[in-house]
């Protein structure tokens, strides 16, 4: 049976992943995608992270910090060196059919503005381009608010890579929230990501199991 919709409230990125990859290993529906890879999935998963800047890093992660340094640089970054898209280009050089227009620094115009306003809000889906490509967008939106002197955010996946993606995906998005952060004057506060597909691949299916076996062991 479809489960849709979960909530995980963790302290940092790495609590966060662990239990949000241990509820889909536990819940999620095997199925076969478009492209005919079999994965683990959950429908509608929301998850908040309270401190994204304490434990940012799970140690079991492929990635180093250097390579999430870049990625987050990307991220900010309105340049694209040769890929079908980037995040950065989307949200900082939109220039499709009109002025070109740099969605993080118009939603820091709106902050400035209206400290409370509900319509800081940058996409990175482009219905013309999107709907006729293979690569497209996973992050389709994201929104900053301020709300008891923090500056909160949070992002819409319509399909989301838990296992390969999840931290890499959090860290930028910190590193999003602390530059918006900073030049409005406020603190940083929480990332909530909200996972149409939370997924995890079946390429990933065997180091997740060990994974998750070792942190069973370890509880024992």
């Amino acid at each position: 049976m479809i489960r849709l919709g979960r909530l995980i409230r963790a302290t940092t990125i790495c609590d966060a992943w662990h239990r949000g990859i241990n509820l889909i290993w536990r819940q999620g529906q095997q199925i076969t995608d478009q492209r005919g890879t079999k994965i683990k999935e959950l429908l509608s998963l929301q998850v908040v992270v309270e401190n994204p800047y304490s434990d940012m890093i799970p140690q079991e992660y492929s990635w180093n910090q250097e390579r999430l340094e870049d990625y987050a640089n990307q991220l900010l970054s309105s340049e694209n060196p040769g890929f079908e898209y980037t995040y950065g280009n989307r949200l900082r050089a939109w220039d499709f059919g009109c002025i070109p227009l740099d969605q993080i620094d118009h939603l820091i115009k709106l902050i400035k503005d209206s400290p409370s306003t509900r319509r800081a809000t940058a996409v990175t889906w482009i219905p013309p381009i999107d709907s006729t490509k293979d690569e497209v967008p996973c992050m389709i939106v994201i929104d900053f608010k301020i709300r008891d002197e923090r500056m909160n955010l949070t992002a819409f996946f319509r399909s989301h890579d838990f296992a390969g993606a999840y931290p890499a995906n959090l860290y930028g998005l910190a590193r999003i929230l602390e530059f918006v952060s900073k030049d409005v004057s406020v603190s940083p506060g929480s990332i909530s990501t909200l996972s149409a597909s939370a997924h995890i691949y079946e390429h990933d299916w065997d180091w997740v199991r060990e994974m998750l076996l070792g942190s069973m062991r370890s509880d024992i």
